[in-house]
């Protein structure tokens, strides 16, 4: 059995020759298949506020049933529920645990794993300074030698939780300098059924489309990630009108993601997703988490954006200009500018969608 210093090796390892986090991923699966026996596997990069995935490297069998897997996330009480495992502390869960009183009562291993031949399964969020990054479930099936993980292995991947925890942060949080731009103005919608099968799409969501496919390595008819889970969550009634999901695509730019239901004339529900380029507002939110910023460094921030002057920020923030001068000293080191203007620049002005 392998100690969490190695863990930590060969996470350094995999981070220096990934060129992002969709190799880094697959790295460390190629490298836990040395110690682990599973048959199936899904590594989820996740936003650390909503917990949606924003990708996923996942095997194939997998694929074929992960919309069905997602459908059930957030429309039951089923048994370790990623958001419960987060939410409780638990972190990691063992299906197979439950066998005795629970197994019977998990609709996902009824309806989804035991028809398509699975008979285990394991999943661990990857956390790293209270945050969780992503989601790590591994699967295994009825014709396995040893068809229900071993506590040794549900160990190996418990040491996992921050090593892999601590890298998906770094790549989530990887500030991109591009924007995705369209000259045309055009807002991309995309019109799904209840099944997600596109009913009507316009360009630049199939633009759109295209570049989170990419960034999954998915075929041109499978649905990425992101967009699956917005739509499970919609379905469950559960989403946040006021809710975006915000996908950072290296070397591309921002992507966000909304949703709603659209009405037909025979009264039945359809799912409309709206992907864009990311707005100042998203950006902004996304970005002072990115570079760091304290929660005192936060509110001096909106108040620069609002261009208030340091002695009314100073009283609004009941503290003095020193401290306002000395909270901006290091608000621009951690950014990398020199001048409120700048700053503004660099964290706002520029990802607004008129400009």
């Amino acid at each position: 059995m392998k100690d969490i210093q190695y863990w930590r090796r060969k996470s350094k390892q995999c981070l220096k020759e990934s060129q992002s986090s969709f190799t880094y991923r697959q790295s460390m699966i190629e490298v836990l298949q040395q110690h682990v026996n599973f048959d199936a596997y899904c590594c989820t990069l996740t936003d650390c506020h909503t917990l949606f995935s924003v990708g996923a490297v996942t095997e194939h069998s997998v694929e074929a049933i992960h919309h069905k897997i997602m459908s059930l996330e957030y429309d039951s009480t089923d048994i370790n529920n990623y958001e419960y495992l987060v939410q409780s502390g638990q972190l990691i869960g063992r299906l197979s645990d439950a066998i005795n009183n629970h197994l019977s009562q998990s609709i996902r291993f009824i309806e989804v794993l035991q028809p398509n031949g699975f008979s285990d399964e394991i999943r661990a969020a990857l956390m790293f300074q209270g945050q969780c990054y992503g989601f790590l479930t591994l699967f295994k099936k009825a014709n396995n030698t040893q068809p229900l993980f071993q506590d040794a292995e549900l160990a190996q991947v418990t040491m996992l939780i921050s090593v892999m925890g601590e890298a998906l942060k770094a790549y989530h949080h990887f500030i991109i300098e591009e924007r995705i731009l369209y000259e045309d103005g055009e807002k991309g919608i995309i019109i799904f059924d209840k099944e997600l099968s596109v009913i009507s799409i316009n360009t630049k969501a199939s633009k759109m489309l295209s570049i989170l496919r990419k960034n999954e390595r998915l075929t041109q008819c499978q649905i990425p990630k992101p967009i699956q889970a917005i739509c499970a969550k919609l379905l469950a009634d559960k989403l946040n009108a006021n809710t975006s999901l915000l996908v950072p695509i290296k070397d591309t730019g921002y992507i966000a993601i909304r949703a709603s239901f659209v009405m037909t004339s025979s009264n039945e529900k359809q799912l409309a997703i709206f992907l864009n380029e990311a707005s100042s507002k998203e950006m902004l939110a996304f970005l002072i988490t990115a570079y760091n910023l304290t929660s005192r460094e936060k509110e001096v921030v909106f108040e620069v954006i609002k261009g208030i002057p340091t002695k009314e920020i100073a009283h609004n923030l009941a503290i003095s200009n020193y401290t306002v001068q000395d909270h901006l000293k290091l608000i621009f080191q951690k950014v990398n500018v020199s001048n409120r203007n700048e700053l503004v620049w660099k964290i706002f002005s520029r990802f607004q969608l008129d400009c």
